[in-house]
């Protein structure tokens, strides 16, 4: 075999709790993650040079490309020899607080485990993965899971209620690391219930997720980008709970089936005349 093709699914958060923060400035989180169905299709390809081409291109504020810095790390640490040409197709938005870029990272290195027969297990992968992005291991797990400290500590949670969603995207990239300092300037934000709040995601009660679901993250977030706020009045408008995932800047909602999610979204495109708005359905574990 020369050549794999993965799925790379976005992730949300169900709820973000900021609990703490280490000498060396990482914040501690304890949150609850789960992957969707809307992915990024990631290529790997034994190639003569080390290479990665996405579709469309990245743009200019994103950063450096995270799926081929995973690479080039799990080759620099195991002395590898092979070089791998990366193609991703993308369809998740760029620094939308859905895990994008940790997910394409997380299928790099899954993909390269197997292709190359390494032989490594999932607990390897994240200690390559905690030190690019504290998602990318939740994105190697993939299904639903408590995450916490700086991303690496994973408590899976077995497969519950199919829930239905909104993701709506205004289009514009969020900067995560602003959203944490003016977080750090005014931290006044009261805490959920992330274990009352799995238990109702579990069960599929929409009145408790409503309840217990917070998104420390949020106040900060609206602050600095105040269009934010206003996608998530206008998706809470019609839907049950709205929160915004991760830093920013998707606002997800919750739906009743996925007829309504499909006409959420439809009627959220109109609205928006921009961006990205798509129904999409949690999974319990990471698509074939």
């Amino acid at each position: 075999m020369d050549a794999l093709e993965l799925k790379a699914p976005a992730k949300i958060n169900w709820g973000l709790e900021i609990v703490g923060r280490r000498e060396d400035g990482y914040h501690l989180l304890r949150s609850l993650m789960q992957t969707v169905d809307l992915c990024d299709t990631v290529r790997l390809t034994l190639a003569e040079q080390d290479s990665c081409l996405c579709r469309p291109e990245l743009p200019e504020d994103a950063g450096d490309n995270l799926a081929l810095r995973a690479w080039l790390k799990l080759k620099a640490e195991l002395g590898l020899a092979q070089c791998l040409k990366i193609e991703i197709d993308k369809q998740i938005p760029v620094a939308a607080g859905l895990g994008g870029g940790s997910s394409d990272a997380a299928a790099v290195l899954r993909g390269a485990n197997r292709l190359l027969s390494l032989g490594l297990s999932v607990e390897d992968l994240c200690a390559v993965g905690v030190r690019l992005g504290a998602d990318v291991p939740f994105c190697i797990h993939g299904g639903l899971a408590l995450v916490e400290g700086i991303g690496e500590e994973i408590t899976e949670l077995p497969g519950g209620h199919v829930s239905n969603l909104l993701l709506a995207n205004l289009g514009f990239p969020v900067a995560t690391a602003k959203v944490y300092a003016a977080f750090d300037k005014d931290p006044a934000a009261a805490p959920g219930n992330i274990d009352k709040l799995a238990a109702a995601i579990l069960s599929g009660d929409q009145s408790g997720i409503r309840r217990w679901s917070v998104n420390m993250l949020e106040p900060p977030a609206f602050r600095l980008y105040r269009r934010l706020s206003e996608l998530r009045d206008a998706c809470a408008d019609t839907s049950a709970c709205a929160r915004l995932s991760g830093s920013g800047g998707t606002v997800w909602a919750l739906c009743p089936g996925p007829q309504m999610a499909q006409m959420s979204a439809r009627a959220m495109s109109i609205r928006l005349h921009s961006g990205v708005c798509r129904a999409v359905r949690t999974l319990d574990g990471l698509p074939e």
